[in-house]
């Protein structure tokens, strides 16, 4: 029969698990992301020395630093607290079950599947990547709609363009975004090496930079 100290002892146990999970998560997402840890503790709005406590295990935080590392991280609270290993909050495990109990691909995965995408695109820090995929799978979806319409399984009510206009536009408009996306990753390219500057090289720059302006890239 357990007495109140040996529930004392195991509560005791159980915090300082908890603040040691807590300070290896911490250390960890600080060394992946490559940042100092005065860096770091300036943008968390605390002393080095406070954050090197917290990374060591030596001090106790309280849940407002808990929620703003989650934010500062891009993870959810319970990985940093070392309840889940999902960073995001979804449950891996269960996906790949509901996949095996299917057998084979169906429309189920392919929605779950989605979810999971889209969900982690959410949870990260990065706008541009959220709105570029967001936009991408709406367009998707758009032009699937309209097939499903063109069958007559959706009423033709539920759209303002013609079948055929929105579809070319939506394609037109993912093409767009296609683009969008391999200039946003290929910001580094400064253009031609030569030398000298031809009319020619003057109208292919100016063309390019037409392009550039359009897809509206921060």
């Amino acid at each position: 029969m357990s007495t109140k100290k040996d529930e004392k002892r195991a509560a005791r146990a159980d915090k300082s698990e908890k603040i040691s999970k807590f300070a290896i998560k911490l250390s960890e997402l600080r060394r992946e992301r490559g940042i100092s840890q005065k860096k770091a503790a300036t943008d968390l709005g605390i002393s080095q020395a406070l954050l090197s406590h917290y990374e060591k295990g030596i001090r106790e935080c309280g849940l407002d630093f808990v929620i703003r590392c989650s934010e500062y991280y891009g993870v959810t609270t319970d990985y940093l607290l070392g309840v889940s290993e999902s960073r995001n909050g979804l449950d891996i495990d269960a996906m790949n079950k509901q996949e095996e109990e299917n057998g084979e691909f169906s429309i189920f995965t392919l929605g779950k599947a989605t979810k999971y995408l889209l969900d982690l695109v959410a949870t990260g820090s990065d706008e541009g990547a959220l709105k570029y995929v967001s936009d991408y799978y709406t367009l998707c979806v758009y032009r699937g709609a309209i097939t499903l319409a063109k069958a007559g399984m959706l009423p033709r009510e539920m759209f303002k363009l013609d079948y055929t206009l929105g579809r070319e536009l939506a394609s037109a408009a993912l093409s767009v975004e296609d683009a969008k996306f391999v200039f946003i990753e290929d910001k580094s390219r400064t253009g031609s090496d030569l030398g000298e500057k031809t009319a020619l090289h003057s109208l292919i720059e100016k063309a390019e930079d037409i392009i550039y302006n359009t897809f509206v890239l921060e």
